[in-house]
């Protein structure tokens, strides 16, 4: 499909369009069949369906023609050179939604949620995306607004007529703030857990040469994406795949066994282990339960969020690795082998995506949510200058509170942050 949007879209087109009516009397938002035609030599070249959506009643608030033509890359790069030709030019990334927002088809926020929206990876994500693009964030935005413009106005009047008792008196003003500021708290606790139910959560497969690291990454993603060798040291570098766990895709990695190193391609291969360490969210601390567990492993693990997996269950257990508490069994050569696994894994994955299921729960991007975590401080600092300084510094953080809704909304920002936003789009939205 290539879409054609601005005020030249129609006279653009229709000279390549071959149909018994002009494109410009085509009828709003109704798809037509037409023929695809040179615009110099008049030769045929495709059948397709195309659609004119007049301004404003478009995705981008402009005049919009779409042709849905055959899917050959060849096919759709001459038609896209012929439009050019006749005046067009490529869209930039996100030049669609950038055109919507400014042409007030959605405010900032919902803008952003189209972004979220593209790249969310499981229905959980997606279910989380749609509900900020209806204005999920875009509503509690708009309610803050309301709540800072009216406490702001109040403040003013006291302050400009101090002695006629109207406006807010600073008791009532610090209330408002307190239970706007809970209100925006709560926002940045339920995006934290959008943000990890959209980017996922990462865990490392850690342990000693030989564990069963690559043959557990295997059982977890359900296909062979590592080699798997008794030969000790078989992984030098680390593994990934991704799989979807309570809705939030995770990220595994296979790392090298850690262990006294014998070259340096080994060295090497434990330092990226110990980086992947680093990044993870989670550990899966895998021990050959048939054998005494690394307790050098375990004591440079304790400190960070683990598992510890007794992997080849399937074999007899050693005393030592029997007396682990808190571990998990696992087995991949049973079958259910790693159910158990799974399930201690999904309450790890739940308890950081959500605190109580996906009810109020939003999703926003990173900039929104530096910007509502930057709102709380706004307001806490307000809170204190009632109760320490003069009103007049007490509505300067005021209305930086207000300036940053304003951020979410897209109210007086600049160009720099919509060229940063809609650079993280495709070239289609």
């Amino acid at each position: 499909m290539i879409r054609v949007s601005g005020p030249d879209a129609i006279p653009i087109v229709a000279p390549m369009l071959r149909s018994p009516q002009p494109l410009a009397a085509f009828p709003s938002h109704v798809l037509r069949r037409v023929g695809i035609i040179d615009p110099k030599s008049g030769e045929r070249v495709d059948e397709a369906l195309c659609a004119v959506m007049f301004a404003p009643r478009s995705y981008t608030g402009d005049d919009v023609v779409e042709i849905s033509c055959h899917g050959s890359p060849a096919l759709v790069r001459l038609v896209t050179r012929w439009i050019v030709a006749g005046g067009a030019r490529l869209a930039e990334p996100g030049e669609f939604t950038r055109r919507a927002f400014l042409n007030g088809r959605v405010d900032l926020a919902q803008a952003e949620a189209v972004a979220l929206m593209i790249g969310a990876r499981t229905e959980r994500a997606v279910a989380l995306a749609a509900r900020a693009l209806a204005g999920g964030l875009a509503d509690q935005a708009r309610a803050w607004r309301d709540t800072l413009v009216a406490l702001i106005a109040g403040l003013e009047v006291v302050l400009d007529f101090p002695d006629e008792r109207i406006g807010y008196d600073p008791e009532t003003a610090r209330e408002t703030i307190a239970r706007l500021r809970a209100e925006v708290d709560r926002s940045v606790i339920a995006a934290r857990h959008g943000r990890v139910v959209h980017d996922g959560v990462t865990v490392a497969l850690v342990g000693p040469p030989n564990a069963g690291k690559s043959s557990l990454l295997n059982a977890l993603l359900g296909r062979d994406r590592a080699i798997v060798s008794p030969t000790p040291g078989t992984t030098r570098d680390v593994v990934e795949g991704t799989v979807a766990i309570a809705g939030v895709p995770v990220r595994i990695l296979d790392t090298a066994g850690l262990d006294e190193s014998r070259d340096p391609i080994e060295a090497e291969g434990m330092r990226r282990s110990r980086l992947a360490i680093e990044e993870s969210d989670l550990l899966l601390v895998v021990l050959d339960s048939s054998v005494p567990p690394d307790r050098r492993i375990l004591e440079e693990t304790a400190t960070r969020a683990r598992i510890v997996v007794l992997a080849k269950s399937d074999l007899p257990r050693h005393a030592d690795a029997a007396a682990l508490e808190n571990t998990v069994r696992a087995s991949t050569l049973r079958s259910g082998g790693t159910d158990v696994l799974l399930e201690r894994l999904a309450q790890e994955v739940e308890q950081r995506a959500s605190e109580s299921g996906d009810e109020g729960a939003i999703v926003t991007s990173l900039r929104q949510l530096q910007v509502i975590e930057a709102l709380s401080e706004s307001l806490a600092s307000s809170a204190s200058a009632l109760e320490q300084v003069p009103l007049e510094a007490a509505l300067v953080d005021l209305k930086s509170a207000l300036c940053l809704v304003g951020q979410i909304l897209g109210v007086d920002v600049g160009d720099a942050v919509l060229d940063r936003i809609f650079a993280t789009f495709c070239v289609g939205k």
